[in-house]
Formats: C-alpha cells, structure tokens, sequence
C-alpha cells in the first residue's frame, strides 16, 4: 500500500510539472496541439432521434468514424499502455510481447507529452482496458478515479476506488462507474487502473492512468440513451464522444456477434484512435467492480 501511495505521489508530481510545461508553451505563443479543432465541447451535437426515418437511412449508409475533440489548455497527461517488469525482478507473468492498455485516444503534444483523454455523456460511464495476462497471473485490480482540478497534488480529492477480480482474460474489459457515482459536467478526471501481478518473486504491479470528461449537450436536444443503436455509435464517434461509441458499439458486437457490419465498425473505430492491433481481441464479459470505502 505504501508503494502504491508513493506511487500515485511521483505520478502527481509528474502530471504538475507536465501541466507547467503545458502552460509555459502556451503563454509564448504556442498553439496548443489541440485549439486547431474545429468543434468545442459545448457544440457537441447529441444523437438524433430514433423515429427520424431520413437520418436512419443517412446513417445506415455511413462508416464510423470517430473525430478527436479540443482538449482545454491545460491538457491530460496520462498514459495508456502499462509498464513490464521493475526493480530488476523478472517475473513470468510479464515477460509476454503485450502489454496492458488502456482503450482510449493518445496525442503526443510538442513537449514529448502523451494526452490521453475522452469524452462521455453519461453520469456513470465505462472506461475499456485490454488485458493481456491470464487470470492466474492477476491477483486483483484496482481502478480509482480523482479529481485533480487543483493544481497542487496535495489538494487532489478522491472521487471513487474499487477492486475487481479478473476472469476470461486475455481480452478486453469494461468497468462501468457505480451510478452513485455522478461526474459533473465539463469537469475533468483523473482515472488510474493497477493490476497486481503474481510474481514467484514478489508481486508487482503494472498501471495505466488517463483522462474522461462530461460533456453536456444543450438542454433542448435529448440523447437517446435507453437503447443501443448504430445510429447513436455513429453520432458519438463524430461528435469525439469516444467513452460511449466504444461502449454501444461493443454491446452491439456481443448482441450481434456474427454481424460483418458491427465487427467492421469496431476495427474502424479502434483504428481511428491508433488502437488497430487490438481491433480483432476478443471481448471479455469482465468485470464487477467491488467499491471501497
């Protein structure tokens, strides 16, 4: 536990030196690497409604594709893809040619920073993550979520932790928010995802941490959020809702499963966020987070 608090501690200090950077480029005149988008998240249009027959069929002959949103200034310096073995110790488990993943857009900025963030409508999301180990090698994993709108890591608050037990691995995974948990709109936070591993040494551990966002659409227009249609994947991936495309559209390809069209769909969406080698694994009916007090 002390390893994992020190830990979080260097990753804080990382991610505020990272944020100086960030800030210090852009007040000398440096375009931010995303202020060149086109769109903003308050004009972020939602999926239109089901009964619309001419949007059905303008849809019906679309292709998914998923359109990066701007990130604020501040920028989501994370990272999506986990480390191997550490401290010197070699361990089975991790001396295998993948790695754990985060299932989430990364940009490199000019600081050599990789951004990794996405967007969600939902109060109560589900963030991806694609496994690599077999369960035996997976003693437990934690998911915490935080936010750190202060700049100072000491200040960050907790929003939610819990721990799940893995099971079906390799493959990827889905933990979906408790919905007493509720992010706030156009409100940044920090998530980070560790897996024990069982080691015949020791155990260690390997992590991920990014970014998700709410974002609130206009008060006039309704988002469709009671059933799952190609429709709304396709409104989402445009609009850089990413969260919820890749959460639908994986609940179409479980529904569907011998379905070329939903199976196309997700190697495009995976490919447009630069996660193609992973558009073919299989999806794993994993995993029931446990909260933590």
């Amino acid at each position: 536990m002390t390893g994992r608090k020190f830990s979080r501690w260097k990753i804080g200090l990382a991610l505020a030196l990272a944020l100086t950077l960030i800030a210090s480029a852009t007040s000398e005149g440096e375009a931010h690497p995303f202020q060149a988008r086109q769109k903003t998240i308050t004009e972020v249009l939602p999926p239109v409604n089901k009964n619309s027959s001419h949007q059905s069929k303008a849809s019906s002959a679309s292709q998914v594709k998923f359109n990066p949103p701007p990130l604020s200034p501040r920028g989501a310096p994370g990272n999506r893809k986990g480390g191997g073995t550490r401290d010197g110790h070699k361990c089975s488990a991790l001396e295998i040619n993948e790695r754990l993943l985060a299932l989430v857009p990364a940009v490199e900025s000019k600081q050599a920073i990789s951004h990794v963030w996405g967007l969600t409508v939902e109060a109560s999301p589900t963030l991806w993550f694609y496994l690599p180990y077999l369960p035996k090698d997976i003693k437990t994993g934690k998911l915490e979520l935080w936010d750190e709108t202060d700049r100072e890591p000491r200040n960050y608050q907790q929003i939610y932790q819990g721990t799940f037990t893995v099971a079906g691995t390799p493959g990827a995974i889905a933990l979906s928010l408790p919905p007493t948990v509720k992010l706030e709109p156009n409100k940044n936070y920090h998530w980070y995802l560790s897996l024990d591993i069982n080691c015949s040494s020791q155990n260690q551990s390997v992590d991920v941490n990014g970014w998700i966002q709410r974002a609130k659409f206009n008060n006039t227009l309704a988002v469709q959020q009671q059933s799952v249609e190609r429709t709304q994947v396709i409104l989402y991936a445009e609009n850089g809702i990413w969260y919820d495309a890749l959460s639908q559209l994986a609940q179409l390809r479980l529904s569907h499963p011998q379905a070329e069209n939903f199976i196309t769909d997700w190697q495009k969406l995976l490919r447009d966020a630069g996660l193609e080698e992973f558009a073919n694994k299989p999806i794993v009916p994993c995993c029931n987070l446990l909260s933590l007090p």
